[in-house]
């Protein structure tokens, strides 16, 4: 398991899913999104570190492998077959609760309960990683006496992300230079100047995205 998270950061992540799930069922707000519109701005943002055309492997065509970090009910995954992108996809997700509903409603996926760090894939094990919306939970809190670490663990995802990854990853992240995001103390953001030089410290390439929400910022790290 995870240093990074406790037995109590884990359980509060963990029933606040499995509540969400048994108000909302089977709808974005169950993931804490407000609509399906907004989730899929996102999404379409994150699909623009991807490929359309299929990967050649020995001069055949293939799918490009893409894990969805914090896949909740692998929206993503539809999203991306529905745009005509080539993809094999993998998705992990803390919650079990979370993880059996994507499987219900996508027999046959692959998915493993836990995060990244528990799950531990190789390095370039995937070619794409993606991430939108698993990092804007504040696990960190004054009450568990970890405050003064806020920010740790999200960076820390990031950067096994890209260690996983054969050619590039794009995650999104909620922009602390928003008036409301400002006031909400429950909710992870950053400002994007700070993440991109945090990514700079280890990444090949790193560009970002703003503007098509008012509080959220999408960032794109390439090895090649």
């Amino acid at each position: 398991m995870s240093s990074l998270l406790s037995d109590k950061q884990r359980l509060r992540i963990k029933t606040r899913h499995r509540n969400s799930v048994e108000q909302f069922g089977y709808q974005p707000q169950a993931l804490y999104w407000s609509s399906r519109e907004i989730q899929e701005i996102r999404f379409k943002k994150l699909s623009e570190l991807l490929p359309l055309n299929a990967k050649q492997e020995n001069g055949r065509p293939s799918a490009w492998s893409i894990l969805d970090v914090g896949c909740g009910f692998a929206d993503l995954k539809e999203y991306l077959y529905q745009h005509g992108f080539e993809v094999d996809y993998y998705g992990i997700d803390l919650s079990e609760a979370i993880a059996e509903s994507a499987q219900n409603l996508h027999p046959g996926i692959q998915i493993q309960v836990g995060d990244i760090f528990d799950v531990a894939p190789k390095a370039d094990s995937y070619d794409f990683v993606l991430l939108s919306g698993a990092l804007n939970e504040v696990v960190e809190t004054e009450i568990e006496g970890t405050a003064q670490h806020q920010g740790r663990y999200a960076k820390a995802v990031i950067r096994k992300m890209y260690d996983t990854c054969r050619y590039g990853v794009a995650f999104n992240l909620l922009d602390a230079r928003n008036p409301w995001i400002q006031s909400r103390p429950d909710l992870q953001s950053f400002l994007p100047q700070e993440i991109v030089e945090y990514c700079k410290s280890f990444a090949a390439r790193v560009r970002w995205s703003d503007g098509y929400l008012e509080n959220d910022f999408t960032v794109y790290l390439e090895k090649q």
